[in-house]
């Protein structure tokens, strides 16, 4: 093979090495939690907390309205057990009981607040644990996907690091030299085809002589203006 053929076939490798390396990153980057997810997972966690909050509040009002109700039963008890003869005293036990039960009853308005409030912190971490655990699932899936998708990189890198050491070693060190320095000047590519009289590296027209030289291949030529190296 000719020295023109080796070094395309190495920028060819190099190329694909450069792809794979740029996938690995990319895909490298995107393992572990996003923001997104972390931020769900805190709704969720708050949806929660605020559904334990709803529910211990509304718990209290139920004890308070009970110690009311433990209040009002023997009172009336009292009222009409005869124990009482006195009209003062049995005026007076009546508007206490009188009082307890407007009490009991503005606790159990609250109660039926509370307990609405109960079942929209319920509902709204229904909601919000449903899309918590879609999410979860979809990143599970991803990340498999993208293990998968890594360690398959890995060995494609692998591999084309070993055809390319094969490569290199018959190319001489004085012409990898000028194809590496090329290589870093022109974003990985060191060589460019002809397109008739054009160089497709920077799409100027070679003169005739030089692309003659050029298609000969008995000798590297590279293009006067952007200076990579032809290829027929």
């Amino acid at each position: 093979m000719s020295l023109i053929a080796d070094l395309w076939k190495l920028q060819e490798t190099d190329v694909a090495l450069d792809a794979f390396r740029a996938s690995l990153e990319d895909a490298e980057s995107r393992l572990g939690e996003t923001e997104d997810l972390l931020s769900l997972r805190a709704r969720a966690a708050e949806s929660d907390a605020a559904v334990a909050r709803a529910r211990s509040e509304q718990r209290d009002i139920d004890r308070e309205a009970e110690d009311v109700r433990a209040k009002i039963a023997p009172a009336e008890q009292k009222l009409y057990g005869g124990s009482l003869r006195q009209p003062k005293e049995l005026a007076d036990l009546q508007a206490d009981i009188d009082q307890m039960k407007r009490q009991l009853a503005a606790i159990e308005d609250r109660d039926l607040e509370a307990l609405s409030a109960v079942e929209r912190a319920e509902s709204e971490a229904v909601v919000v644990a449903s899309e918590r655990d879609a999410a979860d699932a979809a990143f599970s899936d991803d990340q498999t996907g993208l293990r998968g998708r890594i360690a398959q990189l890995r060995t494609e890198i692998a591999d084309a690091e070993d055809e390319r050491r094969e490569q290199a070693e018959r190319i001489p060190a004085e012409e990898l030299k000028r194809y590496a320095r090329l290589r870093a000047a022109h974003n990985g590519r060191a060589l460019a085809r002809l397109d008739r009289t054009l160089c497709t590296g920077c799409r100027i027209g070679l003169p005739l002589n030089l692309v003659t030289r050029a298609r000969s291949g008995s000798t590297l030529v590279q293009c006067p203006n952007c200076e990579r190296i032809l290829v027929t």
